[in-house]
């Protein structure tokens, strides 16, 4: 059976059941270590053949993104002999992998989740790099339209383009699914690294607002991060009626979503959001910025949610629409159940298998 050999930085709940479920090829991910400081991530569910580089990485000077430098990787590779190289990224252990390719003469794929947005700051090396990738890379896979709006602004031709999007256990997240707008206890709910990219304090004064207009505002937080003392002291502050569990891990997460009426998934920038999925599987409708991936794909204004400039009075007109129009929440909620469904790991485990087919030229 053809092995293919896919190099990502750590195990994420959302990849893990992707690649559980490739079948059509021999799968070894070699991941660059086991969890990044800033995940609290828990995946004991690793169903598919793995390895773990000895871990070198330093934080980027953004506090979020990490640069991993794994020079045993060539030991592996040499050993595992993949027929297929999948990078993810364009660290150094992504370099290691990518010239053993071109060396041993083997089919690369690069896979990203990154958006023109996302990769909007980089210099002129970091894209000279990533064009150097392209000249020898077999196929390209995206995560989201955008990535292929990414990959098709450098000039790859669209049939060499595959999809394996981010996604969630729809099936388990739509558990409580059924819970009414009436019996949903909670307002609003936050779910995220309490983190400046994050817009944490947009979401604050949209709670704020809301509680003013209102006379109420019910929140749910989840999650963690530096601005964790701050953000509950200013919910406090502005007498908003909040839970705060901390960080909940997956198995936990359905619950918390199916008592919320609206997620606000604040974000300067995020080249997707899994936490939109899980939402709309839960039947909660989302409003989400431009910057994030999700939106226009999955968070589509006034059909699953809103997607508004992050503008506090115009997110809070969005959230008291949801709020205060059952209707307008019924037809979101059931038309983000309907949209997600198709986001599933198994349909993000065939775009990898496609990819790989149409690299090796079948």
């Amino acid at each position: 059976m053809t092995r293919i050999a896919l190099i990502t930085n750590n195990p994420a709940p959302y990849r893990v059941p992707v690649f559980n479920s490739i079948k059509k090829f021999d799968l070894l991910v070699i991941y660059l270590a086991k969890r990044e400081i800033n995940r609290n991530w828990s995946t004991n569910n690793l169903k598919h053949n793995h390895y773990y580089l000895k871990e070198n990485f330093h934080s980027h000077p953004d506090g979020y993104n990490f640069i991993h430098n794994n020079p045993d990787i060539w030991k592996v590779l040499n050993k595992e002999k993949p027929h297929i190289v999948i990078t993810t990224g364009y660290n150094p252990s992504h370099w290691y992998a990518f010239i053993w390719s071109a060396i041993k003469g083997k089919r690369h794929i690069c896979m990203t989740d990154g958006t023109i947005d996302s990769e909007s700051h980089l210099s002129i090396i970091h894209k000279i790099i990533r064009r150097i990738f392209f000249i020898r890379t077999h196929a390209f896979i995206g995560a989201s339209n955008k990535s292929i709006e990414l990959y098709l602004s450098y000039g790859i031709p669209r049939k060499k383009i595959f999809c394996s999007a981010l996604c969630a256990n729809n099936f388990y997240f739509s558990r409580h699914s059924h819970i009414k707008y009436n019996e949903r206890s909670f307002d609003l709910i936050f779910s995220g690294q309490f983190h400046e990219r994050k817009l944490p304090f947009l979401f604050i004064e949209i709670c704020k607002r809301v509680n003013e207009a209102r006379g109420r505002c019910r929140v749910i937080l989840i999650g963690d991060g530096p601005l964790r003392e701050e953000m509950l002291e200013q919910l406090s502050l502005f007498k908003v009626d909040f839970v705060y569990p901390g960080f909940v891990q997956q198995e936990l997460l359905p619950k918390y979503y199916s008592a919320a009426k609206v997620l606000l998934f604040t974000t300067r920038l995020d080249p997707w959001g899994v936490v939109a999925n899980e939402a709309m599987a839960a039947g909660t409708p989302v409003i989400t910025t431009p910057y994030a991936g999700v939106a226009g794909e999955l968070v589509i204004d006034g059909v699953t949610g809103a997607v508004c400039e992050p503008d506090a009075e115009i997110w809070t007109a969005a959230a008291m629409r949801l709020l205060e129009d059952q209707n307008h929440w019924e037809l979101c909620s059931a038309n983000a159940k309907k949209l997600v469904a198709s986001y599933t790991y198994e349909a993000a485990a065939a775009g990898i298998e496609a990819a790989c087919e149409f690299a090796l030229g079948r």
